[in-house]
């Protein structure tokens, strides 16, 4: 068998198993519970599997997995429920989806294992049979695949459906919520699901276009490998973001041992006169676990009152006391003979330019504009 281990095969196999990979240990590591983003975790492993599926049959590797093979397209109708969920555990304060919403949910579950057994059902010969007959096409170009009423329903009715609901959804969030982070996922998101929907709708015209270029019959998995890797990537991208400190989305909710707007404060409360005091901010090595140790919490708490509550990092967090420190060290004359670095080092800075960077970041000037700004105001 001469497989197509061309730039699309690498690509797409890459990319799903970084996708397979992301979305089973946030799932696991969150222990299944919803934090938040446990539909962005679904349907980063559901899409990542869509592309591996078109990666299969684009490099004709299907006959190896050939049980894998299932005729049909039921990907688009399978997503939009767990796009929709996503939707509710934005817009929809502390969601817990109520019997109606599982059911849904349970029911698009029971169509996809049911199109799944199905596939499954088929006979080996016959599959080997439908996909030979499958590559020896010579159709003229990309088949359309909406001229039946069934997949009409399924891919462009029934999604827009799904649409109509998280649109309103969508603009009632955006009228009654403030919070930037949150919109900023929201919007992100909305364009996301709007253009995997307009691209399952005029992918027809996109694969005739290219196949007009390039006259390739099958020019659809190729198509499809590269827009659902950009897609994967970036709901990857916003899974991680949201997992490792990033203040550019609302960060995890942490079910389970979500905290009080009172116990929020306490807890950073105790972690300012903690570092105020005992200067814990000059120790370069600091990390969030030693802190919320040494005010007797819990990691995840601590990481989410200073994440959730004051919306910065724990970097941010620390730096905006060793910023103040490196002010008052490059303001001694005592100091006039020292390198700006070692003032760095000084503030609890590890490298000269982490300082310049954090400093810049906080003040808008460089350590010698600030210096050279208060010694003009001085004079």
């Amino acid at each position: 068998m001469d497989y197509r281990f061309d730039f699309f095969t690498l690509s797409g196999l890459g990319i799903f198993f970084i996708a397979l990979f992301l979305g089973l240990f946030f799932l696991l590591q969150k222990k299944f519970k919803n934090d938040g983003y446990v539909f962005l975790y679904a349907s980063i492993i559901f899409l990542g599997y869509e592309l591996f599926y078109k990666t299969l049959i684009h490099s004709l590797i299907i006959y190896d997995l050939v049980l894998l093979y299932i005729p049909g397209r039921f990907f688009n109708l399978l997503i939009y429920p767990i796009f929709l969920f996503f939707i509710w555990s934005i817009t929809r304060e502390n969601y817990k989806p109520n019997l109606p919403q599982k059911l849904l949910l349970f029911l698009f579950i029971l169509y996809s294992l049911y199109k799944i057994s199905t596939g499954l059902s088929i006979p080996t010969n016959e599959k080997i049979a439908m996909l030979n007959s499958f590559y020896k096409d010579t159709r003229p170009g990309p088949f359309n695949y909406w001229l039946n009423l069934s997949t009409l329903i399924k891919s462009t009715l029934i999604p827009l459906l799904f649409l109509s609901i998280m649109a309103y959804d969508f603009f009632r969030f955006k009228k009654e919520n403030k919070n930037d982070q949150t919109k900023r996922l929201m919007l992100i998101l909305s364009a996301v699901i709007v253009i995997y929907f307009l691209y399952s709708q005029f992918s027809n015209l996109i694969y005739k276009w290219a196949f007009g270029i390039i006259q390739y019959s099958m020019i659809e998995w190729p198509a499809d490998i590269i827009f659902l890797s950009i897609i994967v990537l970036l709901l990857s991208v916003i899974a991680l973001l949201v997992n490792t400190g990033s203040t550019f989305f609302p960060p995890s909710k942490y079910s389970g041992s979500a905290l009080a707007s009172s116990q929020y404060e306490a807890i950073i409360k105790e972690a300012k006169r903690f570092i105020e005091e005992y200067e814990w901010y000059k120790n370069e090595e600091v990390s969030l676990s030693e802190l919320s140790k040494s005010i007797h919490t819990n990691p995840r708490y601590l990481s989410q009152a200073i994440n959730h509550h004051l919306k910065i990092s724990f970097v941010d967090f620390l730096n905006a006391y060793r910023i103040e420190e490196a002010k008052k060290q490059l303001l001694k004359n005592e100091n006039a003979t020292l390198t700006l670095e070692a003032i760095g080092l000084m503030a609890g800075f590890k490298s000269k330019s982490a300082f310049f960077r954090a400093f810049k970041k906080a003040t808008d000037l460089t350590p010698n504009q600030f210096i050279q700004s208060k010694r003009s105001a001085k004079s």
